[in-house]
């Protein structure tokens, strides 16, 4: 048990955790360094209003929906314990399951949440409509599942009577019956020329839209980044390829704070007039008419900071054209596909290349295939103009590398040791240096040395 010792001496009895209880000593080192950590920053540390026995039950009961969720919304709003780590919780929000599935004056039972953890939302809301539609179970070995165990878990801790032991625990055997956890699914990562086929469809029937795909797959820029450009190609002074891309820090509430910015690299550099990147005017009545139709939110703290509101609303704009199930009429009118190559196993054929339509991060993930494979710029230099780590670069982002992306960056290394270039040099904007360029530039680095 855990004791609150009282002035005078005299103490009082709080919330059992048995010692042969997993979940429950889970639950007490989850507390007690939350507990730890508020102390440090000024705070009461323990909270003993959620571990008071009541006869065996949690000290808050026969809740309603609209009371549990009220608690939760507050944790995960700007400023609260839950804040930077709200991705389990957004399922109550008004939009969301709970909000969707419940009156907020309907009390809230077990069964109601463990069918959330155990099944599928959509399957839930099918069920709902037609009692003969199945309901999916959850893949228990997926982030998604772990997630959901976290929130069961929270829910405990503050209190709340339907996250009960019994709950916990079967979720909790069901992930460690599930086994390893399971891959991520794989990317779809579309073909140089694919992309520039669909490019020049696409700047035929749509020339607005056009021209910010352009933009991401030419710079491989994040969704939300092309409203916050600022410099466009042909504006910098020394080298026209580049562009200036605001920098954020999230704050994990939502909202992300601009920090300064990076530049950005065009790969492959053709693409730059093919698309009328460089056209000052036509670029930037594009920008001007993005921004007019989606506009940039901000919100000013009391430090007198402004914080960009909506960069994830923005964001996802760019992430519906490309693929909208629930409004495929709002999608672009040209579908790009992307290509995945299972991993060949040992003394086994080597497995068929799989094809699937594109999502919006794939062009990112296919500017840095693209950079790996035709180009000589070291993983410093492409990370910096992806505005991530070296780390990140490599883990991330060349998950999707094959062989053939391997044999070609070797060659154009080997290229460029050589003082040659190759024929897919030229995506790297290298076409018009000469072997004895390259000499020269290692004679003067030498000097430097």
């Amino acid at each position: 048990m855990v004791y609150e010792t009282r002035r005078g001496g005299r103490s009082m009895a709080a919330k059992r955790f048995p010692l042969d209880d997993d979940i429950a000593l889970e639950d007490l080192a989850s507390l007690l360094l939350k507990a730890h950590k508020d102390m440090q920053a000024g705070g009461q540390g323990l909270d003993w209003s959620l571990l008071v026995e009541t006869g065996g039950s949690p000290a808050l009961q026969g809740q309603t929906w609209g009371e549990i969720r009220q608690l939760v919304l507050a944790d995960i709003a700007p400023g609260g314990p839950k804040a930077r780590d709200r991705n389990p919780f957004v399922c109550f929000r008004d939009a969301a399951h709970f909000g969707r599935s419940f009156e907020d004056a309907q009390v809230a039972l077990v069964e109601d949440l463990e069918t959330f953890a155990l099944y599928t939302p959509g399957s839930i809301e099918a069920h709902r409509a037609d009692a003969t539609a199945a309901l999916v179970k959850r893949p228990y070995n997926a982030k998604g599942f772990l997630q959901v165990i976290q929130m069961v878990n929270y829910l405990a801790l503050k209190g709340v009577q339907i996250a009960t032991p019994e709950l916990r625990a079967r979720l909790h055997g069901l992930k460690v019956s599930s086994g390893k956890l399971q891959a991520p699914k794989p990317r779809f990562i579309p073909k140089t020329n694919e992309i520039e086929e669909w490019l020049d469809q696409l700047q035929e029937l749509e020339p607005f839209r056009a021209w910010v795909m352009a933009m991401v797959a030419t710079y491989g820029l994040r969704n939300h980044e092309v409203w916050h450009l600022d410099s466009l190609p042909g504006e910098d002074r020394d080298d026209g390829r580049l562009i200036s891309v605001g920098h954020f820090l999230a704050d994990g509430s939502g909202t992300q704070t601009k920090t300064g910015h990076r530049f950005a690299i065009a790969l492959p550099e053709a693409w730059i007039d093919r698309y009328r990147l460089n056209d000052r005017t036509h670029a930037r009545a594009m920008l001007a008419e993005l921004r007019r139709r989606n506009p940039i939110k901000t919100a000013e703290r009391s430090d007198r900071t402004v914080q960009f509101i909506n960069n994830e609303q923005l964001g996802r704009v760019l992430t519906q054209w490309m693929r909208n199930s629930a409004r495929p009429d709002r999608e672009l009118p040209v579908h790009l596909y992307g290509y995945h190559q299972p991993r060949q196993l040992p003394g086994k054929s080597k497995p068929k290349e799989k094809r699937e339509r594109c999502k919006l991060y794939d062009l990112r993930h296919a500017w840095a295939l693209r950079a790996r494979e035709t180009t000589t710029w070291s993983t410093s230099l492409k990370a910096q103009a992806m505005g991530h780590s070296e780390a990140v670069h490599a883990r991330r982002y060349l998950v999707e590398e094959r062989a053939e992306h391997r044999r070609q960056g070797l060659l154009q290394l080997v290229a460029h040791d050589e003082g040659r270039t190759s024929a897919s040099a030229s995506a790297s904007g290298t076409e018009a240096i000469s072997p004895e360029i390259i000499a020269l530039a290692r004679q003067l680095a030498a000097l430097k040395g």
